[in-house]
């Protein structure tokens, strides 16, 4: 369809619409993807809704992917190899993670990278590798290491380990082109996260790949009169926010607590009690985030302790864990039904209180939301697919225009 054509309808509809109401915090059902009786954890998940992790399957750890009407599957392993987990993965299938010929695999396990096949199936790739890199004790053999995430684009990051120790640089994996050490270009921690803007996260720092600059973030202000010895950023959006466990200079055990970080240091939850571990973090494009201190919707600027006063009545038999949160706030997860004693992982589906055609997250819909469709239209990215059918043609436009033609409840 002629993207003029559509700019005519969709701007048309919104001199005939006036001002959208503000829309308001979504609640939850749940939608189970597969049930599980091993011991089973969730490490990421996709814009398209692809959720993986690994299991204990006969004594070791396997890599899965999971989705809705496909369920749970087993990620292959190379030749020889025996244990795998997943972190994380794209809309286009692609997942990262780690493989190992026999044990643990998060201690000794090499970087991997799994691509679709076309029928259904993976392909399991080992990135190329560095065989040496300086150190602080000068230069150590490379052995193995980790992706730990991937962007929409297929730049994949992770981190490579000095031969005989735990640590080693941040590295960008590929499958066809040699590492790059981004220790050496001043990136001085462990990387978590990447965003579609190409800027990763770890540590203390922010580094945007495409300059190769590396930015200090520094540690939020005392509280009372505590200060914070580090922080550990874990994601990171499109936005560059930031979410961070920040540490506290105590001697107790009350060490951490959680913090956003964009430009500027704000705590999640002002009312946050300190705890000894680090929690769980993500956030979306629209600045919600999912941590151990609560479920923040940034659009309505609403902290929610807990997904229990979230789920619809009917699906309140579920206890559901901390999850992922996807920009359309689908959250991928984990869940558990005392009733029937059931675990499964599941997808807490927005149900009311959600704005479709609010593409910008603002709350309102209005020509930005437009212009975002369009551009997601033009660049066939699943944020233009209002029909889900992996097609992108006039029923997505009419599906857009009447989501922007019901407004924000």
């Amino acid at each position: 369809m002629n993207t003029n054509m559509i700019q005519r309808s969709v701007f048309a509809l919104i001199a005939a619409c006036g001002t959208a109401a503000v829309a308001e915090v979504p609640t939850y059902s749940v939608d189970v993807v597969a049930t599980f009786s091993q011991t089973t954890t969730i490490r990421g998940a996709s814009e398209s809704g692809l959720i993986v992790g690994d299991q204990i399957i006969n004594g070791m750890i396997r890599g899965f992917v999971a989705s809705q009407g496909n369920g749970i599957s087993m990620l292959p392993l190379p030749a020889g190899y025996a244990s795998s987990t997943a972190m994380d993965a794209n809309s286009s299938g692609v997942i990262v993670g780690a493989v190992h010929t026999s044990g643990f695999v998060f201690d000794g396990g090499e970087p991997a990278i799994w691509v679709p096949d076309g029928s259904g199936g993976y392909t399991v790739h080992i990135p190329q590798q560095f065989a040496t890199q300086p150190s602080p004790l000068g230069e150590l053999g490379i052995n193995g290491g980790m992706a730990t995430a991937i962007n929409e684009a297929g730049v994949v990051v992770g981190w490579s380990r000095y031969q005989g120790f735990q640590g080693g640089p941040s590295t960008v994996f590929s499958i066809d082109q040699a590492p790059i050490n981004l220790g050496e270009l001043g990136f001085e921690a462990t990387v978590e996260d990447i965003n579609n803007n190409n800027v990763a996260v770890g540590g203390n720092y922010i580094f945007d790949l495409n300059t190769n600059t590396a930015t200090h973030i520094g540690v939020p202000g005392d509280v009372g009169t505590v200060g914070f010895t580090h922080v550990l950023g874990y994601a990171i959006n499109d936005s560059e926010q930031v979410v961070a466990a920040a540490h506290r200079a105590t001697s107790g055990n009350d060490q951490w607590l959680t913090y956003l970080y964009d430009g500027a240091w704000s705590p999640l939850n002002p009312s946050q009690i300190a705890t000894r571990f680090v929690g769980f973090y993500d956030n979306n494009n629209l600045g919600d985030v999912s941590a151990s201190g609560g479920i923040y919707f940034a659009p309505e600027d609403a902290l929610v302790l807990g997904y229990s006063s979230l789920i619809i009545p009917e699906d309140q038999h579920w206890t559901v864990a901390i999850g992922y949160m996807g920009n359309d706030r689908r959250v991928y997860t984990s869940a558990y039904n005392a009733g029937s004693d059931t675990n499964a992982i599941v997808v807490l589906v927005p149900d009311t209180g959600v704005c479709p055609a609010d593409l910008t997250g603002d709350g309102a819909l209005d020509f930005f939301d437009v212009s975002a469709f369009l551009n997601a239209f033009n660049a066939m990215s699943p944020a233009a697919d209002f029909t889900g059918d992996g097609m992108y043609d006039f029923f997505d436009v009419s599906a857009f225009l009447n989501a922007f033609n019901a407004g924000c409840p």
